[in-house]
């Protein structure tokens, strides 16, 4: 069984919706996504919360348990076996320590 690459809470959490034309976020679009529409509309999300208790694999990294995070994503669709499958871009992570930021870059690209 494969085993979990992050495990974390999500705390404090607060979400900020704003509609946008889609062709702002058409340069950002990976290949072989569609922007996700709700109701015809294109959205971004402004959203900040709490990491708490995160573990890598399973493993507590010390003092990188607890920390904020503030992300602007937006929302896409793309098809996985025949399976139309929902995901997230994110045009841009804020978090308090730079071994975060190098760790997210280099496994979710």
């Amino acid at each position: 069984m494969k085993k979990t690459f992050l495990t974390a809470e999500w705390r404090k959490l607060l979400i900020a919706n704003y509609d946008v034309s889609p062709d702002l976020l058409l340069p950002y679009l990976p290949a072989g996504t569609e922007l996700d529409l709700w109701n015809g509309t294109c959205y971004v999300s402004l959203v900040g919360f709490m990491f708490m208790n995160t573990r890598l694999k399973g493993i507590p990294v010390p003092f990188h348990r607890n920390f904020e995070e503030v992300n602007l994503r937006f929302y896409v669709t793309y098809l996985e076996q025949g399976q139309c499958k929902r995901g997230v871009v994110f045009l841009k992570e804020i978090v308090p320590k730079p071994a975060l930021a190098l760790v997210a870059n280099a496994v979710y690209k």
